[in-house]
């Protein structure tokens, strides 16, 4: 493992693994880490095979992902520097309910599933961590789920972009990540001509920001108010 992939100086205060790092009860299981480079659009999970273990992403973008009962993709989640890739499948499944991929070159930490079982039996404050972290995730799924199914297609798209302007900000007007209509189709849970519609609308209304395929909000506040009481950022 390259030595500038270490645990020790990774800069992501959110990773569960870094915030326990100096603890000596895990040090023999961190090296038992491995760190790679993912290309962008290199897939490193694919749906429906055995789980290895958990991914951290060291630092880039990622997108989680599944094939709905229409073979269609549907995207779950974006993930992002210090997040956890992979974790429904672990402790619970043999196999990954889901696919993985990145959206930008990546460093991804891996833990074998073996060891961050016996890291966790190591460090209960570890342990405390990751509980509370599936906690949040299963709150969040279940009230997205029922708010979600009362959206329009309209509210979904406006959703997937407040998401995308919350979790990885903009810089002059423009998103801090490139994604195709495609994706924030898969995110929105819509299709790519209604989510073309719903961004040519906001264009012309000034809410929404291009430079070329790149995109970014104009008025978020004013976008936020716009989804009321339904309104909620896709998260789980």
């Amino acid at each position: 493992m390259p030595n500038n992939y270490s645990c020790s100086n990774c800069k992501n205060s959110n990773c569960l693994i870094r915030k326990h790092y100096d603890s000596e009860s895990i040090q023999s299981f961190i090296k038992e880490k491995t760190a790679f480079r993912c290309n962008a659009e290199q897939q490193f999970i694919l749906e429906g095979t055995p789980v290895s273990g958990l991914y951290f992403i060291y630092e880039g973008n990622v997108k989680v992902y599944r094939e709905t009962a229409n073979r269609e993709s549907q995207i779950i989640r974006l993930s992002k520097d210090g997040e956890i890739v992979g974790h429904r499948g672990f402790g619970t499944n043999y196999k990954y309910d889901i696919s993985a991929s990145a959206l930008s070159d990546c460093v991804l930490c891996h833990f074998p599933t073996e060891t961050l079982i016996e890291m966790l039996h190591k460090k209960p404050e570890l342990m405390f961590d990751f509980m509370l972290f599936y906690a949040d995730q299963l709150q969040k799924s279940e009230a997205n789920a029922k708010r979600f199914s009362r959206m329009s297609v309209k509210d979904k798209v406006i959703n997937g972009l407040l998401f995308i302007y919350h979790k990885f900000g903009q810089t002059e007007g423009i998103f801090n990540i490139t994604l195709s209509r495609k994706d924030i189709a898969d995110f929105a849970g819509t299709a790519p001509d209604q989510v073309a519609r719903v961004i040519s609308s906001l264009k012309k209304e000034g809410f929404i920001n291009a430079k070329g395929r790149k995109l970014g909000l104009a008025k978020p506040d004013e976008l936020e108010e716009s989804l009321g009481e339904d309104g909620y950022f896709l998260e789980g």
